[in-house]
């Protein structure tokens, strides 16, 4: 989860690593550090715990010794092995402080490793990277090169590696397995970087670096390697799909992402569906109904997993075909029955979750259908999913995800829809489905005009450390997405029923100080929610109900938040903008950092 970045080239790369560090900030934030040198062997090294901020002023303070280290490495960390301390700080060096190397991932056998070189080399930290950079000099035979072949054999599970010989300092070289890598030449030099985000205001093209390729960065350009071999490798272009983060007008990212929700549902949704037609219009749709697909697997973690939880719903109910959901992490440990009429969908908002990737190779080794819905371009789902079709969220880089998921579920209820069709759906049933679903972003634009009566709940209820989420049926999974937003940004403890099971035992912990946030749009389920509510009630239960507007049951609540009516199955998409706000309002009056949530990070590239 971690994000490293490098440069070579011409200019002081001091100004590079720091500006890009924020870039890639939101991939761990609990520490931050540097490693810069010239061509004279003359070197900087700086870190500080938390915020890049810390590092940036630290290395401002020591702007006198600043030369033009025209190399550099740089990593921002996502806390795995060691606490947060200056000594568990990225870059480590070997204890003859010659190689300095950062990376991002998991060394699983780094233990074996360790206690083998201990017999030798002192250690100063608890993480597993010191351990490689131990191992750089163990195995060191005067070609930096050749010796990380030699290192990266020895090392079992997932990395992306960037290290600088002090004694070459003309030299940068890096590899990766499992953990995101790629490389691009500027104007002033070679970099590279964990990922896209970091680099889309600067470069015009980029090279992905597949599983056990490794570079050499040297004089400003790059070489790639597999086996030793030199790798002849595509670009990309860099274009208006990578943007640049700015919070615009807004307090906060997560606020400006939920603010574009309702245009990130129009293109999530464009080139796919003509609404004058009323019709499904895309060629991947039209190739997947080709296939005899009789069952669906779902793989995802997360906000992800609850958002394929609706959409397993959908194909089930809409499209008639049977559809399963699994959490990624356990997926992993329980036994796999291969099947080539089930669809194996894969869905991932960086496209590197790692415990995802490892099933989709698994997957794929079976020969079995793969189809990948992710949002970064180019990503490694992406890349080796048979199929898939991108989410088109645009750039989402702060921890909690929200139009993404807005964008995922459009992308499920289109194929839900498009599969339908190719079954038994009549033309006008889905014109009728379309026709709704073209109206949902002006109806979310409407709900972001709450944000002030929001405020003022959030006010009252932010008084609460404990709160129930309540959804029935599709809206149950809503509850729980809203629940993980809430613990996410504020760290209140949440937790999500469906509605009928809190009298199961959950309901023994109710108090005027234990809030239930129900969700109760009116449709042929209300009636039993309201019995619920009133059990609740009866027990002096404080409720605040998210309710269709003008829905004249509204007294038995204390409070309300009102969503507008939609088609039974679109509702799912409506009481995530509102409840959102509310998790970002609660947690500004606690103090909260929202963008950067204490504990975590944003692509889980571990697993």
């Amino acid at each position: 989860m971690c994000g490293i970045f490098a440069y070579n080239g011409t200019q002081n790369s001091v100004p590079f690593l720091i500006e890009w560090l924020r870039n890639l900030e939101y991939r761990g934030y609990d520490s931050a550090g540097i490693y810069c040198i010239n061509n004279k062997k003359e070197a900087l090294l700086e870190k500080a715990i938390w915020k890049v901020s810390n590092l940036a002023t630290k290395v401002e303070r020591n702007k006198e010794k600043l030369d033009n280290y025209n190399s550099g490495i740089a990593h921002t960390r996502w806390a795995t092995h060691g606490k947060v301390t200056v000594e568990n700080t990225h870059p480590h060096y070997s204890q003859n402080e010659r190689f300095y190397v950062v990376h991002n991932g998991i060394i699983e056998n780094y233990m074996e490793l360790k206690e083998h070189l201990q017999k030798k080399y002192t250690f100063y930290s608890d993480t597993d990277t010191e351990v490689v950079s131990k191992l750089v000099e163990e195995l060191f035979d005067w070609d930096i090169f050749s010796t990380l072949e030699k290192v990266t054999n020895k090392l079992v599970w997932a990395y992306a590696i960037a290290i600088i010989d002090k004694e070459n300092p003309e030299t940068l070289v890096g590899a990766k397995l499992g953990s995101p890598m790629i490389v691009w030449i500027g104007e002033n030099g070679v970099f590279l970087s964990s990922d896209i985000n970091a680099i889309s205001n600067v470069a015009h093209e980029f090279t992905t670096l597949e599983d056990n390729e490794t570079v050499e960065l040297k004089n400003g350009n790059y070489t790639v390697y597999s086996l030793g071999e030199v790798v002849k490798k595509e670009t990309e272009e860099v274009d208006d799909r990578f943007e640049k983060a700015d919070k615009g007008i807004f307090e906060t990212f997560t606020e400006k992402e939920i603010h574009e929700i309702p245009s990130v549902l129009r293109n999530a949704l464009k080139g796919r569906i003509n609404f004058e037609t009323k019709e499904i219009n895309n060629e991947t749709l039209s190739a997947l109904n080709e296939y005899d697909i009789d069952n669906i697997e779902i793989i995802a973690s997360g906000s992800s997993y609850f958002a394929w939880v609706v959409g397993a719903s959908w194909f089930k109910e809409v499209a008639q075909i049977k559809a399963e959901v699994r959490i990624s992490s356990e997926f992993l440990y329980e036994t796999f029955i291969p099947s080539k009429r089930t669809l194996y969908i894969f869905m991932s908002q960086s496209g590197e979750t790692a415990d995802v990737r490892e099933w989709l190779k698994m997957v794929k080794q079976k020969g079995c259908l793969t189809f990948g819905i992710v949002n970064v371009v180019g990503s490694t789902i992406a890349r080796m999913c048979d199929m898939g079709l991108y989410s088109h969220s645009g750039i989402e880089i702060w921890v909690a995800s929200t139009k993404n998921i807005v964008a995922q579920l459009a992308v499920l209820l289109t194929m839900s829809i498009s599969m339908w069709l190719n079954r038994d759906l009549q033309m006008k049933d889905a014109k009728a489905y379309i026709e709704k679903l073209e109206e949902l972003p002006n109806k979310l634009e409407g709900q972001l005009e709450q944000k002030n009566t929001i405020k003022v709940l959030a006010k009252k209820y932010s008084k609460y450390s404990n709160f129930f989420y309540l959804g029935k049926n599709l809206l149950y999974w809503t509850a729980c997405e809203c629940s993980l937003k809430l613990k996410e940004l504020s760290y209140v403890h949440a937790e999500a029923y469906s509605t009928g099971e809190l009298k199961h035992g959950p309901l023994a912990l109710i108090t005027p100080d234990f809030p239930v946030i129900a969700i109760n749009p009116k449709n042929e389920l209300r009636d039993k929610n309201i019995s619920n509510i009133k059990e609740i009630k009866a027990r002096s239960g404080t409720v605040l109900g998210v309710i269709t507007a003008g829905d004249t049951t509204k007294e038995i609540y204390d409070d309300v938040i009102e969503m507008p009516k939609t088609h039974n199955i679109l509702t799912p998409f409506l009481p995530l903008i509102p409840l959102w706000l509310f998790s970002v309002e609660i947690a500004k009056e606690l103090g909260k950092d929202i963008d950067k949530p204490q504990n975590l990070a944003k692509s889980v590239t571990v697993e």
